[in-house]
């Protein structure tokens, strides 16, 4: 991290661009040896730069181009060093190349439209109950169409005013079917998100179409929709059947439990004492913050989110646990978009919805690059040499003779069909999704290699079709290698070179100096009457741990004493502080809390450092000598030339930007 914040400091550059015209932006401003080097680039880089320069000198044109003549010196010398071909300086170059990557191998606009529309979600829960047809992802086709019929006469009857309920109890395949497929309360990331969009976008009192899941085909009813209450943090006191008993019995002690409460009894206790769940007893039946639809209790849900008083606790509640008394600890309500932003994003991203992202960026980068992709009717016809054994996992590639059939072309390069193969083969190794044929199962592989071929294409060639990526890249590439140029030319020979060192300070030695200091004891004490008491052993001329020992008792401090050389505008002296030496009367309590009394042992007058106590200094200033030496012998036969009449157009491009 220190050393990233490093490079970062180095940097000439920062993370923006600007727009410039492009004829100017092209045309090059500067050659040394014959690289060359255009005036956009250097636009960016004074006017970035333009505001947190302190020095108003180098805020001038002409300045600002020999700083940026150095800086580019500097670099062809950390080349010519080989600097590059480093290890280490590689594979820190391919780590942040693979961080700063990510943010650009995404669509943003619709990464940004599902965190909102997660977040409006978030703000809003809905009720509802539903019908399954069951027909997962392995239900032969016929299984399937079977299924659809299934649920779309279910859905005609529920139009033609049968009871919803009712036709959910009888024929759903669901779990819900016992409770008339209600569902109860949800809020966004609860369910597959194909049965989230069909309940949030479902008017209240109305059927959604018919959508698929991996379990199957479903309509659902929006019971209710209603205003997120957030989450809540409760204590709970729980008791169930556990020894046979009969649910009478459970109900027994927890009305008993529920009197000793109303007498007065601390709940806390009570929890610890006689609650038998056993994961929240040990913390006084405190349990860990939910949400709606967090705990799978809806009795017990609705309980704790209808105690409005903070410390309050409910009567008894029954669920399908046991008998419970609930206590509201704290409300949390729905947090603002700001904080909720950073989270959402991660969820979507690991979540089924980021396909959506995936999808809309790879098809702009079809359209940017033109891809001409193939109309495959079936799967299983055009790849002939995937068999059923994919369906377990255990196909194998077998690299055919002969020229491999062509699929699609990225700019200049091909895709095969023993890409696809190739692709296959690896990616039946960590398959852990359901499929109903071997032809689903190779489109939708199809699918992802095309993603991924157009992704990793996009990918490589980063730095030549992404300007923003190129110059940001591009920017820490140079900020890493001028950080090891630095740390081999002068920085780590500044340290280590102590005669230069030495030779440095004698030479400038009447910069370095002492202001007025005091050699002090000081002493800060709880009360007044201890301080006095404090004063009275300085006076007596008690050293530091003879005063510690007879005024703090064990376990009591009562004074603490520290000793130093410090200078006499020490932000820690009490205000109305007079230098002399000896004992100082008592300053009155400070915003501290403590009484404080100062003794000055020595006034040490102004004086020149000896080089130990300088060599913080010495070293930071012997090393911009080094530059500077080095920087004048950097220039000694390099051919520079400046396009002055491109320099004159860059000055007029910045003028009318304001600059």
């Amino acid at each position: 991290m220190i050393r990233f914040q490093s490079v970062l400091i180095l940097l000439f550059v920062c993370f923006s661009g600007i727009c410039t015209a492009q004829q100017l932006e092209d045309k090059i401003l500067l050659t040394i040896d014959g690289n060359e080097y255009d005036a956009g680039t250097f636009m960016r880089v004074y006017l970035k730069n333009l505001d947190i320069v302190q020095d108003p000198a180098q805020k001038d044109m002409d300045s600002y181009l020999q700083l940026y003549i150095d800086y580019r010196l500097k670099l062809l010398q950390a080349q010519e060093m080989g600097l590059q071909n480093g290890e280490s300086y590689k594979q820190e170059l391919k780590s942040y190349r693979n961080s700063l990557a990510e943010s650009y191998l995404t669509d943003n606009e619709v990464t940004d439209a599902l965190v909102q529309e997660a977040y409006a979600r978030m703000t809003q829960e809905v009720n509802a109950s539903h019908i399954l047809v069951k027909a997962n992802r392995t239900a032969t086709p016929e299984d399937t169409v079977a299924a659809y019929k299934k649920i779309e006469l279910l859905k005609k009857r529920v139009a033609n005013g049968e009871d919803f309920a009712v036709i959910a109890r009888n024929e759903s395949e669901g779990p819900s079917a016992v409770s008339s497929g209600e569902l109860g309360w949800f809020g966004p990331f609860k369910m597959v998100d194909e049965f989230e969009d069909a309940a949030y976008q479902t008017q209240v009192g109305k059927v959604s179409p018919i959508f698929r899941t991996d379990f199957g085909y479903h309509i659902l009813k929006v019971n209710d929709k209603r205003k997120a209450p957030g989450d809540v943090t409760v204590a709970h006191i729980m008791t169930y059947d556990q020894r046979n008993d009969s649910i009478a019995t459970a109900q027994e002690r927890i009305e008993e439990i529920y009197g000793q409460l109303e007498a007065g009894r601390d709940f806390a206790a009570m929890a610890r004492e006689f609650s038998e769940d056993i994961n929240s007893s040990r913390n006084g039946g405190t349990m860990p913050r939910f949400g709606t639809g967090g705990l799978n209790a809806p009795e017990f849900e609705q309980a704790a989110f209808e105690i409005d008083q903070l410390n309050s606790y409910t009567k008894p509640v029954q669920t399908k646990y046991g008998w419970h008394i609930i206590k509201l600890i704290e409300k949390h309500p729905v947090p603002s978009f700001e904080e909720s932003e950073e989270n959402l994003r991660k969820q979507i991203q690991n979540s089924p919805r980021s396909r959506k992202i995936t999808e809309a960026f790879t098809n702009k980068l079809i359209a940017k690059y033109k891809v001409q992709l193939p109309n495959i009717n079936s799967y299983t016809s055009q790849f002939p040499q995937v068999t059923d054994s994919l369906m377990m996992g255990k196909w194998r590639f077998q690299a055919g003779a002969g020229k491999a059939k062509g699929l699609f072309v990225i700019r200049d390069q091909a895709f095969t069909v023993n890409d696809f193969y190739e692709f296959v083969s690896k990616k039946q190794q960590k398959e852990y999704r359901q499929f109903g044929s071997l032809e689903e199962k190779l489109a939708t592989y199809y699918k992802e290699f095309i993603n991924d071929s157009l992704i990793g294409y996009y990918d490589t060639h980063l730095e030549r079709d992404n300007k923003d990526f190129a110059f940001i890249y591009g920017e820490y590439k140079e900020g890493l290698l001028l950080f090891d140029l630095m740390e081999k030319k002068v920085w780590e020979e500044a340290k280590v070179d102590s005669l230069g060192q030495m030779k440095y300070y004698e030479a400038h030695k009447d910069k370095y100096r002492w202001k007025r200091r005091l050699d002090i004891v000081m002493t800060q004490s709880t009360t007044e009457d201890v301080a006095q008491q404090v004063r009275s052993l300085l006076l007596d001329g008690k050293d530091v741990e003879e005063i510690k020992d007879q005024v703090n008792e064990k376990g009591n401090t009562k004074v603490m004493v520290s000793t130093g050389i410090v200078e006499e505008t020490y932000p820690r002296l009490p205000k109305g502080f007079q230098v002399k030496e000896g004992v100082s009367s008592i300053f009155e309590k400070e915003e501290n809390g403590f009484y404080k009394v100062i003794k000055v042992n020595e006034i040490l007058e102004p004086s020149i450092k000896t080089f130990e106590e300088a060599r913080g200094n010495v070293v930071n200033d012997y090393q911009q000598e080094l530059e500077k030496q080095w920087m004048d012998n950097l220039r000694e036969g390099r051919k520079i030339k400046v396009n002055d009449k491109v320099f004159q157009q860059v000055k007029q491009e910045v003028t009318k930007k304001g600059a």
